[in-house]
């Protein structure tokens, strides 16, 4: 968190991770787009284990758009998991699948803990929020349907595919974006980011918790 002696006069929020707990779902819809890829047995590892990406990879990926974080995980698929190039997606077919699968998943998306009474808490200070998250704009949508009441509260929603946000995480242009259109000073708001992707070239346009 950076000092600093201006009042908080905005929240920002990352959404993936801080309000909804999507990151099990998330690794569930990779890995789904590789079922019929992957050996057997490696298969029933991750399904033993919850289907949770191995960590080496997920710390990767934390935080990126689609098109940034899709990639990593084809050259992991190839090195480490040996899937023949003939047998890989592209970026966009990983991309697409896996948020077709998360689609599929989306009503098992729910809140992170203390996220609701966060919100209300800024909303009864009277403290205007936003939200500044990788996820494209269709995505949130289906990601926000059993969650009504705690999106109402919040004035502004930036997505990854944004016309004004030129640059992904790490790179500050979505949190720029969101204090724009809340009209505050970004040096007035309080950012609540989960991934360091999402820090590491933010940390001098806000007070930042992790």
């Amino acid at each position: 968190m950076t000092a600093t002696n201006k009042p908080i006069k905005a929240v920002l929020f990352d959404l993936d991770g801080t309000l909804l707990d999507t990151e099990a779902l998330s690794d569930k819809a990779i890995l789904a787009v590789f079922q019929n890829k992957l050996p057997e047995s490696l298969w029933q590892s991750y399904a033993s284990e919850g289907y949770r990406l191995p960590w080496e990879l997920k710390k990767q990926l934390l935080g990126l758009r689609g098109s940034e974080w899709a990639p990593i995980v084809i050259s992991y698929a190839r090195d480490v998991w040996n899937i023949a190039d003939y047998n890989l997606p592209t970026v966009t077919e990983l991309w697409q699948g896996w948020e077709e699968k998360l689609d599929e998943y989306c009503e098992e998306v729910g809140k992170c803990k203390g996220a609701s009474e966060l919100v209300e808490r800024f909303t009864a200070a009277g403290i205007p929020m936003a939200i500044a998250t990788s996820s494209r704009a269709a995505s949130v949508a289906k990601k926000r349907t059993r969650h009504g009441p705690m999106f109402d509260r919040i004035q502004v929603i930036v997505p990854g595919d944004h016309p004004l946000v030129k640059e992904g995480k790490p790179a500050p242009d979505i949190y720029l974006e969101a204090a724009r259109q809340m009209g505050v000073d970004p040096k007035e708001c309080l950012v609540f980011e989960d991934a360091l992707s999402g820090k590491k070239k933010n940390l001098s346009y806000g007070r930042r918790i992790k």
